[in-house]
């Protein structure tokens, strides 16, 4: 910061004008008191003169009077005596020097001032005899006039003589030099130090403060942190400093918001467009660079419609105007082309900038790329409505294609829908894998396509997976003539697919099972025709598949029953309105060892529910583990009473013991219950060692640890091998019932005897359930006295209640 010129200082611009400007008034009060000083002397002056001359007046009338002539010289000596008095003397009326002080005889100057005295105005005065008196500013003296009785008469008048006087009255008696010099000389020096310590404070608190402010403004210029800055003022410079702090550091958090706003404008991923008022370009950030391909200097002064593509509808331009010129913002999609010609889509958002005021000065427009986005939406939509692999309608798309056949068909007319579901696929998928599937799915496509050019009004769709959907329209004719149309269209499909297809160098054989179902006989929309068709198609594969089943509502009916019993069961689940039977199994000897737990519903409306009703359905779901979980809670607290050594056996479904927490349930209750572990028996059927024989054998092994048992339920009958028996940490063999039934026939009675030697070998008990005559227990002990018995010959299955009751009481 430069210094400035003493001129230019604040603290001489302030001092030197008010010390002047004192100055002025102090000499303009001296005037002002010497012009008074002056006046005043001036009507003391007339006002001593006139007493003067009325005395004087008075003695000379008295002198002449009495004619006392040479008294006048006398008189006129006192008179002359007052300082100021310079001249007297007596005039006749006709003006001639009568008589006069005689000091004033050798002067000449009498003689002159009387010759220079207006003859008419001295003839005025004696004629008239009233007194003049004169003050002669230029001659610093006043000239009395005053009438004196001469004593003669002419006529009837009274002439009287002149006396003059010259009385000196001087300006310069009564200036400056006559006020008191030492009071001024005091006031000055007075002055001078007010005007020193006007200096002083103007330099603390006015030019230290603004040099500081200058200072300051210096540095917010140069844009130097005023962090320290700081103005000890108790007044507005103070007040000033901290405003011009405040500002500096809004101007920094500005700054900083400004800089932040401008690196996310720039590092935005939309295009921003800022255009005056007219137009045109003024800015455009890297975004819209990098997808436009047009540079700031391509596009600034020119008209954002450079990148019109003639695709967008002129209703979105007419739209986005009348928005802007009532100023407000617009959205909408915009097509348009970049620099290179090719096309892209932006949703716009243009919004007015306005000025402090409120005025419209820019607008900018916020440009989102949604051509990809677009893209992905159109993609969406299909897989919304098609199958991705097959390309096929799906089935969204097939209810909208089934709706539309409904609301164009007439009262009279009937269409069909046919569903295809391949038979084996997943068995393909699960050996070959899902890619090799796929390509099989893809075939079968190709297949139903060409057979259903012959039915160019039908449309083909696939329901998901294997689930293939042919959708005839509607004609006029009735069920059975409609049925026998589907029917024919349907066995082409079945025996074009059962032909080989050759996948990847395999031949492949493949057949499918089908589901007729007519409408809107059997379903006025679309959901409930698909769903009774499936409900075909599920009877179709039931029946063994590569089957055409027409849809009935009896099927329906047992679905629903079915529906019905599931929803029961959890209810009997939840509320207990399950029971625990027990069966005891012995030694042909009669010694119990053990029970099997069994289950019944005592439903409250329909009474006993047999398993072989509720069983079934619970194994389509999981409803067997909840189930299971109830069986197990329930049979440990009853092993809990259970005498003796008695073991207690639990049928486990495969599906409850495949779950992934089989073996950390088993063990939580267990513990919970606090039995002993090797007082259970889990019985699992052959139909389990089908799937994942390495996890079972893991469960297996982690439960046995804990003291767990197990049985292989209905041996025999299912998919056992020796090498798996030898790899499972088996406790005991469960011969199954049809097997004990058939004792008297000899092959029944060979593969008893086989499964009790095969039992014995390998060091495991054998349970022989479905015991009811005695002939089979003398077998059974024929065999093997340790063959444990289970069976109506024995014991029927009673209340776990009434068996605790009665082991009680033995």
């Amino acid at each position: 910061m430069s210094l400035l010129p003493f001129h230019r200082r604040l603290n001489i611009q302030v001092t030197l004008p008010i010390t002047v400007i004192a100055f002025l008034i102090v000499g303009l009060l001296g005037y002002i008191v010497e012009r008074g000083q002056n006046q005043i002397a001036l009507y003391n002056a007339q006002l001593e003169l006139r007493s003067m001359l009325v005395v004087a007046q008075g003695s000379l009338n008295r002198i002449f009077g009495f004619g006392r002539y040479d008294s006048v010289g006398e008189a006129l000596s006192e008179f002359q005596v007052h300082p100021r008095v310079t001249k007297t003397a007596i005039l006749s009326p006709t003006g001639e020097l009568a008589s006069y002080y005689s000091a004033n005889a050798i002067s000449p100057h009498l003689r002159t001032f009387v010759q220079h005295l207006g003859r008419q105005q001295i003839a005025e005065v004696a004629r008239s005899g009233v007194t003049i008196m004169q003050y002669h500013p230029e001659h610093n003296h006043f000239i009395a006039m005053v009438p004196v009785v001469s004593g003669k008469v002419v006529g009837n008048q009274q002439l009287h003589n002149v006396f003059i006087v010259e009385y000196e009255h001087a300006r310069n008696w009564y200036t400056f030099a006559n006020v008191i010099f030492n009071e001024l000389v005091l006031f000055l020096t007075v002055l001078l130090l007010v005007g020193i310590i006007l200096w002083v404070i103007l330099q603390r608190k006015i030019v230290r403060p603004v040099r500081r402010l200058m200072v300051g403004v210096d540095k917010l210029a140069r844009r130097e942190s005023l962090q320290d800055f700081d103005i000890h003022s108790d007044n507005e410079l103070g007040l000033l400093g901290d405003s011009l702090r405040d500002a500096a550091l809004q101007r920094e958090q500005h700054e900083k918001q400004l800089l932040r706003f401008s690196s996310a404008v720039e590092q935005s991923h939309d295009s921003i467009v800022i255009t005056n008022l007219a137009g045109e370009i003024e800015y455009v950030n890297k975004a819209f660079t990098d997808i436009t391909g047009y540079s700031l200097a391509d596009v600034q002064g020119r008209n954002p419609k450079i990148l019109s593509s003639g695709e967008t509808p002129r209703s979105s331009y007419d739209a986005m105007w009348t928005a802007l010129v009532a100023g407000r913002s617009w959205q909408g999609e915009l097509y348009n082309l970049k620099k290179n010609g090719e096309p892209y889509r932006e949703w716009v958002t243009i919004a007015p900038l306005r000025s402090p005021s409120g005025d419209i000065t820019h607008y900018i427009a916020t440009k989102q790329n949604i051509t990809e986005r677009r893209a992905a939406e159109a993609q969406v939509q299909y897989l919304a409505y098609y199958d991705v692999l097959t390309g096929l309608p799906n089935r969204t798309q097939c209810q909208e294609i089934l709706q539309q056949f409904l609301d164009e068909r007439d009262y009279s007319t009937r269409g069909a829908v046919a569903l295809l579901d391949l038979d084996g696929l997943q068995r393909i998928n699960d050996v070959r894998g899902f890619e090799f599937g796929d390509l099989i799915l893809l075939a079968v496509t190709e297949r139903i396509g060409h057979v259903m050019k012959a039915e160019p009004e039908a449309r083909v769709g696939c329901l998901g997976g294997d689930l293939f959907a042919v959708l005839f329209p509607t004609r006029s004719a009735g069920r059975e003539a409609t049925v026998n149309r589907v029917e024919f269209m349907v066995k082409d499909l079945l025996a074009e697919l059962a032909e080989p297809m050759l996948i990847e160098g395999e031949r492949i054989s493949i057949t499918a099972s089908a589901g007729i179902v007519v409408y809107p006989e059997y379903g006025d929309n679309p959901e409930a025709i698909l769903r009774h068709a499936e409900t075909a198609v599920h009877n179709a594969k039931d029946a063994g598949g590569n089957q055409i089943a027409v849809y009935n509502p009896a099927y329906s009916y047992a679905l629903e029953q079915r529906f019905e019993v599931e929803r029961e069961l959890r209810e009997a689940i939840a509320n207990n309105q399950l029971e625990l039977y027990l069966q005891s199994q012995q030694l042909s000897n009669g010694e119990v060892v053990g029970v099997e737990v069994l289950v019944r519903w005592n439903h409250p409306t329909k009474g006993i529910v047999s398993p072989g009703v509720f069983i079934p359905i619970a194994e389509m779901s999981d409803l067997i583990v909840d189930l299971g979980r109830w069986i197990l809670r329930a049979a440990l607290h009853v092993l809990k009473h259970l005498p003796g050594q008695q073991t207690l056996a639990i049928n486990i479904s495969p599906r409850q013991f495949r779950k992934y927490d089989f073996v950390y349930q088993i063990e939580r209750e267990v513990v919970k219950s606090g039995v002993d572990a090797s007082r259970l028996i889990l019985e699992v059927t052959e139909n389990l060692l089908v799937d994942d024989v390495d996890d079972v054998v893991a469960k297996m092994k982690a439960l046995q640890k804990s003291g767990v048992q197990f049985s292989i339920d209905d041996f025999g009958t299912g998919y056992s091998s020796l090498s798996y028996l030898s790899q499972l940490p088996l406790h005991e063999l469960k011969i199954d019932q049809s097997f004990v039934q058939g004792i008297g026939e000899e092959e029944k009675e060979q593969l008893v005897e086989t499964v009790i030697a095969m039992g014995n070998n390998l060091n495991l008990r054998v349970v022989a359930e479905g015991v009811e005559t005695k002939q089979q227990v003398e077998f059974l002990s024929a065999c093997s006295a340790q063959v444990v018995c289970q069976g109506y010959y024995f014991a029927k299955p009673i209340p776990a209640s009434e068996y605790l009751a009665n082991q009680s009481q033995q």
